[in-house]
């Protein structure tokens, strides 16, 4: 399907919907639950597309806002990948069908669908909206006609604009920005990518938009391994964060180091409330020195790293008196208008998922999409949905069951967020989002 018109909306400014949507501390449980007593994940039946429904035990507003049939997927990309533009107009959701996979476009605010995407990038989780350009999409191209190209995508003109020519670098070796995927810095001008050699001397480097240049270098170590990450820039784009360690703009080792015992566990770059550079991670290890004296030495379901002071803090652990980390937690720490909020979803093992039937109290966050709301001096956490996904303990639809994790992603906003969700092993995929109270969708005309 091309690019088509839509229902007609009345859009407000990007300043227009951040402000209107700034939500309060106080207001982000006025749906969800607190706490971390045990509840029963009482069986619900596949909502209805685009019909409301309250979560029946934890209360938040939710949304299917998309329709597979058997064997196919509509999800997010991934929690660390924007779903929606700078102002939320539109939504970007990626899907697998019979017919092919990639991305379909849609209407922010009404879900509904505009059409598909002609894009074909280096992997499915690096299609990464700019943060200020509401119509910008950056990408690098997979495609033969244009390989290795660094490239943005206009959604309004459904256009493609080359920025660089990566193979003059990489030759042959796609540049690509993972391993656990970051989004740019907030700029747009820093971007992190490595070529995906097999081999030694793999070449790491940053690109920023507004010089045309490869800014900093790095080359593994000959005879050794590559590291699986691309550097990722931090939202200030001050420093960049690769394979554990903070770097500076020129690619030096900074002073300020982090207590983290592997940085291959589920993360993502954000800001603290007060607006430093922080990475958010899942933490199933002791922190190496402690964190910072943390009574569970570092070992919790999101654990912040301040990247301008070194400080380890706990945020979901046992002394709040959650469980040890769930697995398939994943994190998503990308709202701009809203510094220290991270959204969350959590899975659970094989084991676990009979709590989706027995009708007894599960665990505190399994199953559950969740919300730490992050000052300098306190944390809420907010429990407001369940998802009911299998995840990779799937057995049904066809699909790889990895695609039903819910890889939940907040908005810019702060006050929506998105998860995919099998629904109990259904066979298909499915979008939904979280609207919290302080959500006022535009006009429709």
């Amino acid at each position: 399907m091309a690019l088509s018109a839509c229902a007609e909306i009345s859009l407000p400014s990007v300043s227009q919907t951040l402000q209107n949507n700034q939500p309060s501390i106080a207001s982000t449980c006025s749906q969800g639950v607190t706490g971390t007593r045990k509840l029963r994940i009482p069986y619900k039946p596949k909502p209805d597309h685009l019909h409301r429904y309250t979560d029946p035990a934890l209360g938040a507003t939710v949304i299917r806002i998309t329709q597979s049939n058997p064997g196919e997927v509509r999800k997010p990309a991934y929690s660390t990948m924007q779903a929606w533009n700078a102002d939320e107009t539109r939504l970007l959701t990626y899907m697998s069908t019979a017919q092919g996979y990639g991305y379909e476009l849609r209407d922010g605010h009404s879900y509904q669908l505009i059409g598909t995407l002609p894009l074909i990038p280096s992997d499915i989780e690096e299609v990464f909206w700019s943060h200020g350009n509401p119509d910008l999409l950056f990408y690098v191209s997979s495609a033969p006609t244009d390989f290795g190209h660094f490239k943005k995508f206009n959604v309004k003109t459904n256009e493609s604009e080359l920025i660089e020519d990566f193979t003059r670098w990489c030759g042959t070796s796609l540049p690509v920005a993972g391993g656990d995927v970051q989004m740019q810095s907030r700029d747009d001008d820093a971007f992190g990518f490595r070529c995906q050699n097999e081999y030694s001397n793999t070449l790491f480097f940053v690109y920023r938009v507004s010089t045309g240049k490869m800014e900093s270098t790095l080359r593994g170590e000959a005879g050794r391994k590559p590291y699986p990450t691309a550097p990722a820039a931090t939202a200030s784009g001050a420093r960049y964060w690769h394979h554990g360690n903070i770097l500076d703009k020129e690619f030096k080792p900074s002073e300020i180091k982090i207590d983290i015992h592997s940085f291959i566990e589920h993360s993502s770059l954000g800001v603290t409330h007060s607006g430093d550079d922080a990475l958010y991670q899942v933490a199933y290890q002791r922190s190496p020195h402690g964190c910072n004296s943390d009574p569970e030495s570092g070992i919790g379901h999101l654990v912040q790293h301040n990247l301008e002071t070194g400080k380890c803090r706990n945020i979901i652990s046992g002394t709040q008196g959650f469980a040890y980390p769930t697995s398939s937690t994943h994190v998503s720490a990308l709202s701009k208008a809203r510094p220290g909020s991270v959204a969350m979803s959590s899975i659970g093992s094989l084991k676990q998922m009979r709590y989706l039937s027995i009708n007894e109290p599960a665990p505190p966050l399994l199953s559950e999409v969740y919300l730490a709301d992050i000052t300098d001096d306190d944390a809420t956490v907010c429990r407001l949905a369940h998802h009911r996904s299998y995840g990779k303990n799937a057995k049904n639809g066809g699909y790889e069951p990895y695609f039903g994790e819910p890889h939940a992603s907040i908005s810019p906003s702060g006050i929506r967020i998105i998860f995919g969700s099998d629904w109990y092993d259904s066979g298909s995929v499915d979008s939904y989002v979280i609207e919290l109270t302080d959500y006022k969708p535009p006009s429709v005309k």
